[in-house]
């Protein structure tokens, strides 16, 4: 008899830890209801950051406001910061460069804006790291 316990909580046991390490976390992305994409790229070439972002809102989008690209090193230290962007279409391009930046440290491009659609105004945001080679 006791080796019927001993072995169903050894199965027990084996279960619980089998469980519980098999959670898998699944992390809801917002849903963006006036926003059709928000796109940001970064791309070096020497020392030089090209930073690009774009944002195109759904049918209906009469604007889009308070654009602002922040390009950030490692440390989070701001290298490139253009605010007040802006667009009276349903489509945000920009296109900027940053020079004087250091070859192996790593930089993040960061775009927030609003699109504005039905009376409404949604906040929307990307981000893009690379390593500037």
């Amino acid at each position: 008899m006791r080796i019927k316990a001993k072995y169903f909580v050894s199965i027990l046991l084996a279960l619980v830890i089998l469980a519980c390490s098999a959670v898998t976390v699944f992390a809801d992305e917002p849903r963006m209801s006036d926003t059709n994409s928000v796109s940001v790229w970064l791309a070096f070439s020497g020392t030089t950051a090209y930073c690009d972002a774009k944002v195109t809102g759904a049918d209906g989008t009469t604007s889009i406001t308070d654009g602002h690209l922040v390009l950030t090193d490692s440390n989070g230290t701001v290298v490139g910061d253009f605010p007040n962007l802006s667009s009276n279409s349903k489509k945000l391009t920009v296109s900027e460069t940053v020079s004087g930046l250091t070859k192996g440290e790593t930089y993040t491009l960061t775009f927030s804006a609003k699109v504005n659609r039905n009376g409404r105004s949604e906040d929307v945001s990307n981000y893009v790291s690379k390593k500037c080679k």
